[in-house]
C-alpha cells in the first residue's frame, strides 16, 4: 500500500512540473536575431535609437507575459560567413535556436562589403565570384540553423545604398536572401524605396524611425498577426 501510495505521489509531482513547465514555456515567446549593424536601430544621422526589434518586441507584450529578445549574436559587423562559424562552434547558439519562438536574420551585406575590400579592381567576374561565395554561404547557413531550429525564419533584405557598386551588390545580395524557400523575406528596398519619406538624411544608408516602424510591421503582419500560437 506504501509502494502505491508513493508512486502515487511522484505521478502527481511530476505532472504538476510537466504542468507548471508547460504553462510557463506557453506564456514565454523568445525571439533570437542573427543580425548586423542594420538590426541596431541606428537613425539617419548615426545614432542608435529604436529598432524594428524594439517595435516588434513592444507588439508582443502586449500579446504574451513574457517576451525574450536575444541579441547576444547581434554585432554591428557580423557577417553571414562569421555566424556560420559560430553556429558551428558554439553548443550554447544551437540551444538558444532550439528553445526560440521566431528567428530574425539580418546579414549579407558586410560580407559583400570585406570581399570588395580585398580587391583592388572590380570586374564582373571578381563580382559574381563574390556574390556567389556569399550565396553558398547563406543557403549553408539556413541548412545549418534547420538542424536545431525548425519555425519561422525571417530575412530582413539589406538596404538600400546611393553608391553604385554598393547598390548593385544590395539588389544581388537582396536577391540571394529572397531565393531561399525556408524563409520569410521582408523586402526592405521595397518597402523604403520612398528614400525623402524614410531616410532623414539622404546619404545615409540607415532609415529614420518611420522606416524601423514599417519593417517591425512587414515582419508582424507576415508572421505574427492573427496568429493563435502567439
Amino acid at each position: 500500500m506504501n509502494r502505491l501510495l508513493k508512486l502515487c505521489f511522484l505521478i502527481i509531482i511530476s505532472l504538476s512540473v510537466f504542468f507548471i513547465y508547460k504553462d510557463t514555456k506557453n506564456s514565454s515567446y523568445r525571439v533570437t536575431i542573427l543580425g548586423d549593424r542594420e538590426s541596431l536601430g541606428i537613425n539617419s544621422y548615426g545614432i542608435k535609437e529604436y529598432s524594428y526589434i524594439d517595435y516588434l518586441k513592444e507588439y508582443l507584450e502586449e500579446k504574451k507575459d513574457k517576451v525574450t529578445i536575444n541579441k547576444d549574436y547581434l554585432e554591428k559587423d557580423n557577417s553571414i560567413k562569421e555566424v556560420l562559424s559560430k553556429l558551428k562552434d558554439t553548443p550554447n547558439l544551437k540551444r538558444v535556436l532550439y528553445d526560440t519562438n521566431l528567428l530574425v536574420i539580418s546579414l549579407g551585406y558586410n560580407d559583400y562589403l570585406y570581399s570588395l575590400s580585398l580587391e583592388e579592381e572590380i570586374t564582373n567576374s571578381k563580382l559574381n565570384q563574390i556574390l556567389l561565395e556569399i550565396d553558398n554561404n547563406y543557403n549553408e547557413l539556413i541548412d545549418e540553423i534547420r538542424k536545431y531550429y525548425h519555425n519561422k525564419i525571417v530575412v530582413v533584405g539589406t538596404l538600400p545604398k546611393t553608391n553604385t557598386i554598393k547598390e548593385i551588390g544590395t539588389k544581388e545580395i537582396n536577391k540571394i536572401l529572397k531565393n531561399n524557400p525556408e524563409i520569410i523575406y521582408i523586402d526592405t528596398e521595397e518597402l523604403l524605396k520612398n528614400r525623402k519619406k524614410y531616410f532623414s538624411n539622404p546619404k545615409s544608408i540607415y532609415p529614420n524611425n518611420d522606416g524601423y516602424i514599417v519593417i517591425s510591421k512587414e515582419i508582424i503582419k507576415k508572421t505574427l498577426e492573427n496568429k493563435e500560437n502567439i
